[in-house]
């Protein structure tokens, strides 16, 4: 389980307009759609534990459009168009100093559709735990239905806590609409 603390959540979302895309994707002025969010603060991943990462506050400010929900408590991104996507996750881990390391542990960083990180297509990324700083970033594209969730997933195995970095982030693009 991670130990977050209540923060508000905020998102904006990059919306360009082009009408020649406009007609194709569902009637909308927007043909581009993203979204940019980092965590609020330090999170702790538990030992032999799977969880979702929440807590996101907004990364950009400028010409942005609320065209993508993401829900405070679940941290679930709701998308609006059907189409490809690209999404990235980068979480930057840290180890307690004493603890030591299991051979074989790790975590694995999973981008999942509608919480379903088994039977459908998600994005992950896999690293041993035996550093006491590193990185998992898992990114790709993922073929959505309007109003389908994506989440980040969190999985260790190994007998260890691990800090989350507040600098870890989330990030997802509309590249074409179906």
């Amino acid at each position: 389980m991670l130990a977050w603390t209540a923060v508000p959540l905020f998102i904006c979302i990059v919306s360009l307009p082009c009408s020649s895309l406009a007609d194709f994707c569902s009637g909308s002025e927007f043909a581009f759609s993203g979204f940019h969010v980092g965590l609020s603060s330090d999170a702790t991943l538990l030992p032999k534990n799977e969880s979702v990462l929440k807590g996101y506050i907004s990364l950009k400010e400028g010409i942005f459009a609320l065209e993508i929900n993401v829900a405070v408590l679940s941290g679930q991104v709701t998308l609006r168009h059907s189409g490809v996507y690209f999404f990235s996750t980068t979480i930057h881990f840290t180890a307690a100093l004493n603890d030591t390391c299991d051979v074989g542990s790790n975590i694995k960083v999973a981008i999942c559709i509608d919480s379903d990180c088994t039977s459908k297509t998600s994005l992950q990324a896999v690293h041993g735990t035996c550093d006491k700083e590193f990185s998992i970033t898992a990114t790709g594209l993922l073929l959505l239905v309007s109003k389908q969730t994506v989440s980040v997933h969190l999985f260790s195995n190994g007998s260890c806590p691990h800090t989350i970095g507040k600098a870890s982030t989330f990030s997802g693009y509309l590249l074409a609409c179906t």
